[in-house]
């Protein structure tokens, strides 16, 4: 399970590990436990990018599958549309 923007991830780790710097640096937290819970904020960040990459990456993917049948579908009519001006005017009169 991986991610695109892994800074994207780290960016939002710090984020939500900034608050508990001041308590950090006057000494109510010690270092280790802010790094163990900065490591829960990468690992909780980097799940939410995964999920949140796989929504759009799916969604992205319908999309493009839907205008590649419309292009299709628009393709195919027009040929239709010539085989049949084709046929019309080498009818009867020609």
């Amino acid at each position: 399970m991986g991610v695109r923007r892994p800074e994207l991830v780290l960016l939002a780790a710090i984020v939500l590990s900034l608050p508990m710097l001041p308590s950090i640096l006057n000494g109510g937290i010690s270092v280790a436990s802010g790094c163990i819970r900065f490591a829960i904020a990468i690992a909780l960040c980097w799940a939410a990018g995964a999920v949140i990459e796989r929504v759009y990456d799916t969604y992205s993917r319908q999309a493009r599958q839907a205008q590649i049948r419309r292009s299709i579908e628009e393709a195919r009519a027009r040929i239709d549309q010539q085989a049949r001006d084709a046929a019309s005017s080498n009818g009867p009169g020609a």
